[in-house]
């Protein structure tokens, strides 16, 4: 059940990037069509694993969406994206895998019943495997769909429910929950909005100090797994996943409307490395130590 949860929220931060990629910016946006762009760098620093070696890591995301705006509670969206995670493992008789590519295609549609009630639904497809994996043998897909209510011009809450597909593992089938709530004038907390990492946030704490400056604070909680190259030293095709709870600060500044560049600090915390073979069987997993990580995101919409 704790999986099942854990697996729920992952994909609520799945929605909450397409949210934040797609949503209205900040100030009013003008109706029709428009469109985004989000590019990004993180770069974790070199963190020990308790069955000796270690390794770092630099990921790399960009994002493109294209949306239509018919009123500001009703909109449409679809957005593509790719992402490269490079590992560098050392002190290690085999390295496990190396470059991790991902490729992502996701819908979003958020629709207003009336002055409380909306309907959200996010269908996504996603290839995650490493450098020269079979593509077929990447992909996997998933559907996020539910209402929200607005309770006030302050609080914001959702039911929805979620399926994923995983890489050699059964489908998920979970409950998720949106959340906006306007704290105060400048407090906020909310599983939306939030440039915390190139992945998505999770539940952001966001201070508004002025019309250019953003404090925030997210934490979330990461599983990802991918599939191994056939030609792989460790497990011929077989599935790698790396797991962890990443805890973020980052300061946006807002180069002007629709254009943003966040800077982020933070370290993960709980990480786990495990190799399965092609049937999903456990070869070896290994905690790592809690690993700090930087990097500068990019924001543009037009």
């Amino acid at each position: 059940m704790m999986k099942h949860w854990l697996s729920g929220f992952i994909l609520l931060t799945a929605f909450s990037a397409i949210a934040e990629t797609n949503a209205p910016p900040r100030g009013g946006p003008p109706l029709g069509w428009s469109t985004s762009v989000r590019g990004g760098s993180v770069y974790n620093f070199e963190t020990d694993m308790d069955g000796g070696g270690n390794f770092s890591l630099h990921r790399y995301s960009v994002d493109a969406g294209l949306a239509y705006l018919f009123k500001a509670d009703r909109m449409i969206s679809l957005s593509v994206g790719y992402g490269l995670d490079d590992y560098d493992f050392s002190g290690v008789e085999r390295q496990p895998w190396n470059n991790i590519e991902n490729y992502r295609v996701s819908s979003f549609t958020r629709w207003a019943l009336d002055e409380e009630w909306s309907l959200f639904a996010i269908p996504s497809v996603r290839s995650y495997g490493e450098k020269g994996s079979s593509f077929d043998d990447t992909l996997t897909g998933a559907f996020i769909g539910g209402a929200s209510y607005k309770f006030s011009d302050r609080l914001t809450l959702g039911p929805g429910f979620a399926v994923a597909g995983q890489i050699e593992d059964d489908a998920r089938y979970f409950p998720v929950l949106l959340l906006d709530w306007k704290i105060t004038e400048r407090l906020s907390l909310g599983t939306g909005s939030g440039g915390a990492s190139s992945s998505g946030p999770g539940l952001t704490l966001s201070y508004t100090a002025s019309k250019q400056w953003i404090y925030e604070l997210s934490a979330r909680y990461e599983r990802r797994r991918f599939r191994l190259d056939k030609n792989n030293r460790f497990a011929p095709g077989g599935v790698g996943e790396d797991r962890n709870i990443p805890i973020t600060g980052s300061i946006t500044y807002q180069l002007y409307p629709g254009t943003s560049l966040s800077g982020i600090i933070g370290s993960s915390f709980g990480g786990r490395l495990r190799v399965e073979d092609r049937s999903g069987n456990k070869l070896r997993s290994e905690d790592y130590d809690p690993a700090a990580f930087a990097g500068l995101i990019l924001k543009i919409r037009m």
